[in-house]
C-alpha cells in the first residue's frame, strides 16, 4: 500500500503495456507527494518492476518515497519521483524475468520494447532536476551479464548527455563502498537502509 500521508495517489500516473497476452511491461511510474506543487522532481533508475503500480506499492518502493518525502537539496523539498527500469519487465524476481525476457526475444520484440523504454527515458529525464542510479546486479545464474550490461549502457549514455552534472546514487547504511564490488550502483531492495544520496560523476560508472 502506499503511504497516503505522503503520496498523493489520486495522482499517480503510470506507462505501461501487456505484450504477449501475460507479459507485463512498465517503462515509468510517475508518484507525486501530496500538497507539493512545486519542489524538485527526481528521476531513479532501477533494475525492473516488480509490483507497484497505481494501486499498490512495493517494499523498494516504499523505501523510496520514506526517504525523498524527507530529502532536501539546497533547502528545496522533492515534489514527485518517477521510477524507470534498465528492464522493463514486469517480474517479482530476475528468474523469472529472463524467462519473460526469453519470451519476448523469441517473438522478435524484444529489441523494440528496449528501444521504446530507452526513448520514453530520454523524453522524460529531461524535465528531471537530478537522476538516482539504482539498478544493482541480478542474481547468479539468472539474466545473463552481456544482455543486462548491453541495456545498462543505453541508461548509461542517456545520463551521461542529460545530467552528467545531477547524478547521484544511494547512501546505503553500512556499505563499505559507495559501489557494490562490481561497480554497480547499490539498488534499495532487499534488508538494506537507505540513508541519503551521493552525488557522482559519469566518469564514476567507469572505474574512472
Amino acid at each position: 500500500m502506499y503511504d497516503l500521508e505522503k503520496v498523493d495517489q489520486t495522482v499517480i500516473t503510470i506507462d505501461e503495456e501487456t505484450l504477449l497476452e501475460d507479459i507485463d511491461v512498465r517503462y515509468s511510474l510517475t508518484i507525486p507527494f501530496l500538497d507539493r506543487g512545486e519542489g524538485l522532481s527526481v528521476g531513479i533508475v532501477l533494475m525492473n518492476p516488480s509490483k507497484a503500480n497505481m494501486n499498490i506499492s512495493d517494499s523498494t518502493v516504499n523505501k523510496l518515497i520514506k526517504l525523498f518525502y524527507e530529502y532536501r537539496v539546497n533547502n528545496r523539498q522533492i515534489k514527485d519521483l518517477t521510477i524507470f527500469n534498465v528492464l522493463p519487465i514486469y517480474a517479482s524476481n530476475t528468474k523469472l524475468s529472463i524467462k519473460k525476457i526469453r519470451n519476448l526475444h523469441l517473438a522478435n520484440t524484444l529489441d523494440e520494447v528496449q528501444k521504446r523504454n530507452e526513448t520514453k527515458i530520454k523524453l522524460k529525464m529531461k524535465n528531471k532536476s537530478l537522476i538516482v542510479l539504482a539498478w544493482g546486479k541480478p542474481e547468479v545464474n539468472t539474466i545473463p551479464n552481456l544482455l543486462y550490461y548491453k541495456e545498462v549502457l543505453r541508461i548509461v549514455n542517456l545520463v551521461s548527455t542529460l545530467h552528467k552534472d545531477n547524478l547521484y546514487v544511494l547512501d546505503i547504511e553500512n556499505a563499505k563502498s559507495t559501489f557494490t564490488e562490481h561497480g554497480d550502483p547499490r539498488h534499495a531492495g532487499r534488508s538494506v537502509t537507505l540513508k541519503g544520496l551521493n552525488k557522482i560523476k559519469a566518469s564514476d560508472l567507469f572505474g574512472l
